[in-house]
Parts: structure tokens; sequence; C-alpha cells
């Protein structure tokens, strides 16, 4: 899949229904399963204006005739949204992490390619996590703070059961109401069971 949007590179799509089309194949094909009834899983000519309205994707600035001229970096910033979307986050922390990237820093965000040589918090605390574990009760704290994730964050692994952990980020708190409470455990039973499936 990687390979198929970097080879995007470059390419522009004449009109909005061109783009649309193509952003709907690569959506398919990144499989972004939308959870919510109010967000559309393939991208339409319609939920794209919504987007460029909203300053999620770029406003072309090349023309062909009437027609706006897409190119690369916007094919990056519908995909980032949609996966963004797909993971839950509002319309508005959409914007603040995809306005004004580079095609690159899509790239990484979208999970085409990963960032160039530079450690993330989250490879660092992968990779904690294939190093040898202590033997330890069912928490235990993440390497030190100053390695991973600076001074501000750790993260803590909760064993639920055997071969079932939670990981929480020390900067992380709980939802303050009870229907927050159970939408993020429906979410949390959901990917159990596509886990299973």
């Amino acid at each position: 899949m990687a390979m198929s949007v970097l080879k995007e590179k470059g390419r522009k799509y004449v009109g909005l229904p061109e783009f649309a089309r193509v952003g709907g194949q690569f959506v398919a094909e990144l499989q972004l399963e939308q959870e919510r009834g109010t967000v559309t899983s393939v991208p339409d000519e319609r939920t794209i204006r919504y987007y460029l309205a909203e300053g999620l994707i770029q406003t072309p600035e090349e023309r062909q005739g009437t027609a706006s001229v897409f190119n690369y970096l916007n094919l990056l910033q519908l995909l980032t949204v949609k996966k963004l979307q797909a993971e839950h986050l509002p319309i508005r922390k959409i914007r603040e992490l995809v306005a004004g990237k580079s095609e690159q820093e899509l790239e990484t965000l979208l999970g085409v390619r990963g960032p160039s040589g530079k450690k993330t918090e989250a490879k660092s605390y992968l990779e904690s996590l294939l190093a040898p574990a202590p033997s330890a009760p069912s928490i235990d704290a993440a390497p030190p703070p100053s390695q991973q994730l600076g001074a501000s964050a750790s993260w803590q692994r909760v064993e639920i059961e055997p071969g079932l952990e939670l990981h929480v980020r020390s900067d992380y708190s709980p939802p303050a109401t009870t229907g927050k409470t159970r939408s993020l455990l429906e979410r949390a039973i959901h990917r159990l069971r596509r886990l299973r499936d």
C-alpha cells in the first residue's frame, strides 16, 4: 500500500471528480473503517468541498480552464484526514495536525513512510516493549522518560490478562463524563472484537 501512495508523487488530478475518485480508491486500499455514522467512509465531491472550506485540504492554486488541479500534497492531506477521522479525532484537532505540513510530514503521519532517521515517541516506546522485560508484577514503568518522551511523560503497561496489555501515558486523564467513558469502552470493545475476527 505504501508504495502505491508514494508512486502518486508528482501526479496531478484535474477537477474534483477525478480527485474524489482517486482519493476514494486509496481510502478503500488503506481500509480505513469509519465507525461513526456521521463520517463518510469514501470521500465524495461534497465531502472534499467541506474539507476545503474547513482548511483540512489546501485549496489548489493551479487551474486548468475552470477546473482546479489537485496535487500529491492534496491527496496526502485527504488521506490523512480520513485516517485521523477513523481514529476518532475531532475536526479541530485534525486541522491542527494537517495544516502546514509538508509532503514528507504527511507521509510519516499517514504511515506510508517512516520518519527520516528520527526517533518518535511512539517508535521509542515500541522499541522499549521489545527489550527484555524485567520480572515484575502486572504494572511496570517504561524506560526513563528522559530517554523516551522528554521529562514530562512516561508510559505504564497494565496487564489486563495474559496476552492483553493496556498502555497508558502518564499525562492521560480519563474522560470526565459517564457518556465519554461509555464511548471509550465501546471503542475498546470494538477494537478487541476486530482482533478476534
